[in-house]
């Protein structure tokens, strides 16, 4: 048997906020995350850790996933629907995973995570009042001409959207993984002929509504929670896909206090996920275009790809998303 051998070293590194201020914390969570993975084909299997103290050495000894495993991927857009539906399922898994044990989870925050909803909060009424105002100085500036007349649209929607975040705020919110990137940590291996998926490298958790990290999950890479860690907006399906791998993960987790007890409520709660995470993306993209003096291409073409998108839905969602 191979193994993996990780070393965590808290003085270049700094543990994450969930973990406390040491190695020693960092290595007793690993330990927690360990015994609750285990046996869940969710991460590769936690064997054991090494914490000296004295010597300053933090190791983890973990499950070798092999080299039978598919190449690292920038985007999922074009991935296989098999894949998706299967990531997508293990998804919910894990959410299901950490309902049942957020009690043993919230022992390793710290107590931050009680004020998670306060800022999941702030940040979305934050994007819908700065993102306006980015987009038209982005305007001003006259070298988007693409952007004038959406511009004016965009502003639009914004107070029709304060009120939606009083109702997603209310679901609940759960533990996940903390940085889903699909170049880095999403991984797909193969037991025989089947494929079976695994989310890599658990240095970190986070705390937020199930459908807000799923509207993450089916369109961007990376994460947009109280950070401003996002990478490319660029795992969108076609939006029967889209809609079909939220019906798969409904499938998975229906029943749990987590998500509408009916479908298609689910489906309209989605969609409004979806829109205040894509206004949240807007609103980061146009600030580093702005800080960027204009130079940085790729935040253009992320706010160009994802303006329509919350139009249409702050239109569609005027109507209560009939049709």
């Amino acid at each position: 048997m191979t193994v993996i051998v990780k070393q965590f070293n808290p003085d270049y590194f700094g543990a994450p906020d969930w973990y406390g201020a040491t190695g020693e914390d960092f290595i007793a969570a690993q330990e927690a995350l360990g015994r609750i993975l285990s046996g869940k084909r969710i991460a590769p299997e936690l064997y054991g850790t090494v914490c000296d103290v004295e010597k300053r050495r933090y190791w983890l000894f973990t499950e070798d996933l092999g080299e039978n495993l598919q190449p690292r991927r920038k985007y999922f857009a074009d991935e296989e629907m098999k894949h998706c539906l299967g990531l997508v399922e293990k998804l919910g898994k894990i959410h299901l995973l950490f309902a049942d044990k957020e009690k043993e989870l919230r022992a390793l925050g710290g107590g931050w995570c009680d004020m998670y909803k306060s800022v999941w909060r702030d940040t979305c009424e934050s994007a819908i009042e700065r993102a306006p105002n980015n987009i038209e100085t982005i305007v001003q500036t006259g070298k988007f001409p693409w952007l004038d007349e959406m511009a004016t649209d965009f502003d639009a929607i914004m107070e029709p959207c304060r009120p939606i975040i009083d109702s997603l705020v209310s679901w609940p919110f759960c533990f996940t993984h903390g940085d889903r990137n699909a170049e880095d940590n999403m991984v797909i291996g193969r037991e025989g002929e089947e494929p079976i998926y695994y989310f890599i490298d658990w240095d970190d958790l986070t705390f937020i509504p199930v459908l807000d990290e799923l509207a993450g999950f089916l369109n961007y890479q990376g994460t947009l929670c109280h950070t401003d860690d996002l990478a490319d907006f660029g795992y969108g399906r076609e939006e029967t896909e889209e809609l079909a791998l939220v019906e798969r993960y409904w499938e998975c987790i229906q029943g749990s206090p987590l998500v509408p007890k009916d479908l298609e409520e689910c489906l309209i709660m989605y969609k409004y996920y979806k829109l205040i995470h894509t206004i949240r993306c807007i609103c980061l993209h146009s600030e580093r275009l702005i800080q960027s003096r204009f130079e940085e291409v790729r935040r253009e073409g992320e706010i160009r790809r994802a303006l329509p998108v919350a139009i249409k839905l702050a239109k569609e969602a005027q109507h209560g998303f009939v049709g």
